[in-house]
């Protein structure tokens, strides 16, 4: 075939619709890709279709998060072949033309499901962050904000050695499921003075690391009081606001550093600086998937067919913060 009916998934003004369009058949250095499952980013496209964040491209092709099988491959596919499960940084879609570069479309291990592999791309995500962190050994980690990005965090630096893990958020539910992955400490601030409970962890010095994951320009303040002297804050999401700051008293006398993680721009080419790209980090993502180390079915807690697709954003722009893993199931677009 030359040309391929499918099914994907736009924003127009605040609401997202499931439009028909056409593919045509892959060209050198593409597959076409049938979907299974997709992976709603909740935090990056509530922004989107809220248009706090109003990105004209991504709201042509919301999502990044894609599992599905090989169908077609064109020449020089990199070893990518039809009948091949992979996972993609593709839009929402029955069907997707990807390329074949290694930091967009990887083949996923028999052992590793569907609804694992498709979180592979966030999981980069937070990987990248604490790889900018630069996390010591013995060294504190608080995570603010528990969605998905949060919970994974805490998992791998439960896998890679820190004194204790601080976990934050204003969910208890999701301070509950933080606690099951590997958080030493959790704090709902709702509940109790965040500043008070930071010092008496970490014997009145504050946290020497921190993972700011809320997206929330008005925790950045905040991050300052929890900080220890020389702290380093990670900042990672979207935000797309203007923060007041009193910049010398809290941040500059107490040599504060912070950083910004951006995961596009995780090298695709080994540098001496960075010699973790993105398709390394993935790679090695997909082994913990497999050997049974980085558990994310758990993080699961809506599931929609891609035909109920406006009402599973519905939900995504109310911000429950019941809302982690939010799977499209494109089995009925076959």
């Amino acid at each position: 075939m030359n040309s391929f009916q499918v099914q994907k998934i736009v924003f127009r003004d605040t609401q997202a619709e499931l439009i028909t369009h056409t593919l045509p058949a892959p060209q050198a250095n593409q597959v076409l890709i049938r979907s299974k499952l997709s992976l709603i980013s909740p935090g990056t496209e509530r922004a989107a279709l809220t248009r706090v964040w109003d990105d004209a491209n991504f709201r042509t092709n919301p999502g990044y998060a894609l599992a599905g099988e090989v169908i077609s491959a064109g020449e020089n596919a990199a070893g990518l072949q039809a009948g091949q499960r992979v996972i993609s940084l593709v839009g929402h879609a029955s069907m997707a033309l990807a390329s074949t570069d290694p930091w967009v479309t990887l083949p996923v291990p028999d052992a590793v499901r569907d609804d694992e592999a498709v979180f592979i791309p966030l999981a980069s995500v937070a990987l990248h962050a604490l790889r900018r962190a630069n996390l010591e050994l013995g060294e504190t980690l608080l995570v603010i904000g528990l969605g998905i990005i949060g919970q994974i965090a805490i998992s791998l630096t439960r896998l890679h050695g820190a004194r204790q893990i601080i976990a934050m958020d204003l969910s208890d539910q999701r301070l509950e499921l933080a606690s099951l992955r590997g958080a030493d400490q959790t704090i709902n601030p709702t509940h109790e003075d965040p500043v008070s409970r930071i010092m008496g962890l970490t014997a009145g010095e504050g946290a020497p690391v921190i993972l700011d994951a809320t997206g929330n320009t008005r925790m950045i303040p905040q991050t300052f009081k929890l900080a220890s002297i020389g702290g380093r804050i990670v900042t990672v999401g979207i935000i797309d606001e203007q923060a007041e700051l009193h910049f010398f008293k809290e941040f500059q006398q107490r040599e504060l550093t912070l950083i910004a993680a951006n995961q596009p721009r995780c090298p695709t080419t080994p540098t001496i600086r960075q010699p973790w790209t993105q398709q390394a980090n993935r790679q090695y993502l997909l082994e913990l998937m497999a050997a049974g180390k980085l558990p994310v079915r758990e993080l699961i807690t809506h599931r929609f067919l891609s035909s109920q697709a406006a009402r599973a954003y519905e939900q995504v722009k109310d911000g429950s913060p019941e809302m982690l893993g939010c799977l499209l199931d494109w089995s009925d677009s076959e």
